[in-house]
């Protein structure tokens, strides 16, 4: 459910995790910016934020041409043996993944530019999946050559399923 404006004021998506970077990487965009540009997405209130570094923390070498910026995506799988509870709720997630500190200005623009919009989109036309069993995930790839952010989904949805119980009540 998106939310109002007096809500919009106070909420920021929540952090779950965040990892120490080295000195020669940044954050491309934080929490606020991305509560903002998200405020509509029916699954805000569901969302929570990671930010993953998997480099070292000192440079190796020449950074990799295509790396990712930015994904969104959603997680559930039912179990019959979850004793705690919230093991068996569907999660959405965005990862936000370190850049170079000299190309965060060029990559938080073309986050701004699109990104966003289209993470928005995603996120909304996605929205009715959840609590059906799957992965879905959508990554924003930042191509240094190419100066471009470009997106792209990995989607594995189990179809709707209706049990006995179900359809002995029709």
């Amino acid at each position: 459910m998106a939310l109002g404006a007096s809500q919009a004021e106070e909420f920021i998506i929540p952090t779950r995790y965040k990892t120490q970077i080295g000195s020669y990487l940044s954050w491309p965009i934080g929490a606020m910016e991305l509560t903002k540009s998200l405020l509509h997405v029916p699954q805000i209130k569901e969302l929570q934020l990671k930010f993953y570094e998997s480099y070292p923390k000192k440079p190796q070498g020449k950074w990799p041409v295509s790396f990712s910026v930015i994904e969104a995506r959603y997680a559930y799988h039912r179990t019959e043996y979850a004793p705690i509870a919230g093991v068996n709720d569907a999660n959405w997630y965005l990862n936000v993944y370190p850049v170079p500190r000299l190309m965060r200005a060029e990559i938080r623009e073309a986050l701004k530019q699109h990104g966003f919009r289209l993470l928005a989109d995603w996120l909304i036309d996605h929205a009715k999946l959840s609590n059906r069993e799957g992965n879905l995930n959508f990554k924003g790839v930042w191509n240094s050559e190419s100066k471009e952010l470009t997106f792209g989904s990995q989607d594995y949805v189990l179809p709707e399923v209706s049990s006995d119980k179900q359809r002995n009540k029709r």
